[in-house]
């Protein structure tokens, strides 16, 4: 690409913004024409080119992008030492390619994907579709600080429950019913099983990919990742199996047009507590049991401790195990990692950034007090 391109293409990145900003004003329109429609069959085509191929093009692209990154780093090493003048040339167009890359790849994640982060908010969806089946007017749903206590209760008694039927292991951590391609290969059926609730998922898409280098994607802190570029969702494999279900289900969540954290975890509740396997209801309890112990936590520490008691010991030593296994992976990578996830999500208009993925706790409560659960 020729110099003047480059400079032509800078002018995406003011434009995409302009867009974006656009988009946010009218979540109907994006709902109505972009999410359920233009975005939903581009992913569809994205999403089922790439599948046609095993592996994960997302984890090809990083590391091409590492490797492009160490050697451009050499090579201007290499040079600056013999020719200053070279080098510094080098390093100015370097600039500018970055940027113009830069200014590209914004502009089609915006168009791919972005403009999902302005669609109709979940919980606003969920109750115009029960006005509509109810014929209701409900224009918000309030709850309180016993409704809070009283959904801990519920997802406690429910995971141990389900914790009864589940596989383990030699140490007596849980197992899930098969490996992580079974577990993969599995999904869409919790999907099948909500169309009724959120209509919005069902389409035709691609299984979830699994990373082959997992490991090192657990130093991250990064559980998975959706790739708007190819449509994928990709799986870290290596923890825990409480959470590779419910985790295989949050990425297709965000692979359906649903960008905000907090959603892609309610979905991913609803869409494994319906699952007709056990270790799919598990892995959806234990998310958000975990969800809403930390909100009950800050809320009312008393009421916290007191309920926290009855989780059951094989509950208990699952939880343990998944704190251990992250432990391991406490760094500075995590760190940065974090922060990262954190400027991704507010530049992306999520105000809370990684706060927001707490906030699955408030879905919880309106969709429990729109479709009350037998407390007893």
């Amino acid at each position: 690409m020729s110099k003047k391109y480059k400079y032509i293409s800078l002018i995406l990145f003011p434009i995409t913004l302009f867009i974006n900003h656009i988009a946010s004003k009218f979540p109907n329109l994006v709902e109505k024409y972009y999410s359920t429609w233009i975005n939903k069959l581009t992913i569809e085509v994205l999403s089922k080119a790439s599948g046609l191929i095993e592996f994960s093009l997302y984890e090809v692209i990083v590391y091409i992008l590492i490797i492009s990154m160490l050697i451009f780093l050499i090579r201007l090493i290499l040079v600056f030492t013999k020719k200053h003048n070279v080098a510094k040339r080098i390093l100015g167009n370097s600039i500018l390619n970055i940027l113009s890359t830069l200014s590209i790849c914004y502009f089609l994640f915006i168009l791919l994907w972005g403009i999902n982060y302005n669609r109709l908010p979940l919980q606003t969806s969920l109750l115009n579709r029960y006005n509509l089946s109810n014929n209701t007017k409900i224009e918000n749903v309030e709850y309180t600080n016993q409704d809070l206590k009283n959904l801990y209760k519920f997802l406690i008694n429910k995971a141990n429950e389900t914790r009864f039927f589940t596989l383990q292991n030699k140490e007596g951590s849980m197992m899930a019913n098969t490996n992580y391609k079974g577990i993969i290969s599995r999904a869409q059926i919790g999907y099948n099983n909500i169309s009724n609730i959120i209509p919005e998922v069902q389409g035709n898409y691609s299984n979830a990919k699994y990373i082959k280098s997992s490991k090192f994607m657990s130093y991250t802190g990064i559980t998975g990742i959706y790739f708007p570029f190819t449509g994928e969702a990709n799986i870290n494999i290596d923890i825990p199996d409480i959470y590779i279900p419910c985790t295989v289900i949050h990425e297709m969540a965000h692979q359906r047009g649903f960008a905000s954290e907090d959603e892609a975890n309610f979905i991913a509740y609803l869409a494994s507590i319906n699952h007709t396997d056990i270790d799919f209801n598990y892995s959806g309890y234990i998310l958000a049991l975990s969800h809403t112990a930390s909100a009950l936590r800050d809320a009312d520490p008393s009421s916290y401790e007191l309920l926290t008691s009855n989780i059951s010991d094989s509950v208990r030593r699952d939880l343990e195990y998944n704190n251990n296994y992250w432990e391991n992976y406490n760094g500075k990578i995590r760190e940065i990692s974090d922060k990262f996830n954190n400027s991704y999500l507010k530049s992306n208009g999520v105000k809370d950034g990684t706060k927001s993925y707490g906030k699955m706790v408030d879905l919880l409560l309106a969709y429990y007090k729109l479709y009350p659960y037998d407390e007893n």
